[in-house]
């Protein structure tokens, strides 16, 4: 089983480094003296080439894109862009609604040869950009009539914290050309997620639908309950979700991918929903996640903005991102393989 790709030293109380090997003769990705990554709050990680020699040091920031879609019409692509400051090391891996590794075809362009994997990296120099289309399910193509919908974990490897802090990557999903438009889904980083999620729509059942998808970040399977509010704040309804698969635990406190799933808030709510705005709030109790909240609107669909939030029955304390480590909790105990070139 694959664990999760993210490495943090403060995991170490063995003190020992998680060494990563890396190509040299690249775009140089890491510091060669120990980079200062407090800020991150975190300890470098060292990078190690082909031969395990340790040739320098990173710091890094990860988080999960709750939500994919990959054939059955359907596309996924994931952008990122290395910032003017440095060049930057990728590791995108992908997974199921139950949290398990996925295995799909992928490509880096379209001129680019058509790989299978569960995990794709490379490195990109200062100012490089990089686009991978998630295309579907291994062996299923050209047509890829399955459709297969999960979350993809990404790792962003640099040689300092400002390099880090500025990497903002983008998922966008489609299925051009049927529907004349596509969907971003934000990333969720490892030091963002949270117990109650907020966000605001319009509903009407037809033209008007709302939709969730909700990412697991606990070690417990959680039901999440979800309640809409109508635009005076009174409560209108109340559903559940299904059981949604927690971070796999791997033993010595490290964890996989947690599940995710999505649905049509109607489907979640089965009485009427209220007519105009309304708020809905996702309540996963103690356990941490990251939402995403869509809005389709007749020929369109955007993500909504998503705040966080406190249970009913919460008292009305300063709301701030989890401070639980995540990145402690999922560091990889083996050496990761060399990253290639990012393929054409």
């Amino acid at each position: 089983m694959h664990t999760r790709t993210l490495h943090a030293f403060e995991l170490i109380a063995l003190t020992a480094c998680i060494l990563h090997g890396q190509p040299v003769n690249g775009p140089q990705y890491w510091s060669v003296v120990p980079p200062n990554c407090s800020s991150l709050g975190e300890l470098p990680v060292a990078i190690t080439n082909g031969s395990g020699t340790t040739i320098g040091y990173s710091c890094y920031v990860a988080g999960t894109f709750p939500w994919l879609a990959a054939g059955g019409g359907w596309g996924t692509s994931i952008r990122v862009a290395a910032p003017a400051s440095g060049a930057i090391g990728v590791d995108y891996s992908f997974y199921d609604a139950g949290g398990k590794d996925l295995a799909l075809d992928t490509k880096t362009g379209s001129a680019s040869p058509t790989g299978s994997a569960h995990e794709v990296n490379f490195a990109l120099s200062a100012n490089q950009a990089a686009n991978i289309d998630l295309l579907g399910a291994a062996d299923d193509g050209p047509a890829y009539s399955t459709n297969l919908s999960g979350s993809a974990y990404a790792v962003f490897y640099c040689p300092d914290a400002a390099t880090c802090i500025a990497v903002l990557p983008q998922l966008i999903y489609s299925a051009l050309p049927a529907i004349p438009w596509s969907l971003s889904v934000p990333i969720a980083w490892d030091t963002q997620v949270w117990t109650q999620w907020a966000a605001s729509g319009i509903d009407d059942g037809s033209q008007n639908l709302v939709s969730l998808a909700i990412y697991n970040e606990g070690t417990t399977a959680t039901a999440y309950t979800v309640r809409v509010y109508d635009s005076t704040g009174a409560l209108a309804g109340k559903g559940t979700t299904p059981l949604i698969a927690p971070m796999q635990s791997f033993g010595n406190g490290t964890y996989g991918q947690g599940g995710t799933y999505g649905d049509l808030l109607k489907n979640i709510i089965t009485t009427p929903l209220p007519v105009g705005i309304f708020k809905v709030l996702i309540d996963g109790g103690s356990e941490y996640s990251a939402v995403v909240v869509l809005q389709f609107n007749a020929g369109s669909g955007t993500a909504l903005q998503v705040a966080y939030d406190y249970a009913p029955t919460g008292s009305a304390a300063a709301i701030s991102a989890a401070g639980l480590s995540l990145r402690t909790a999922r560091v990889a105990s083996r050496s990761k393989a060399v990253f290639g070139a990012l393929p054409r």
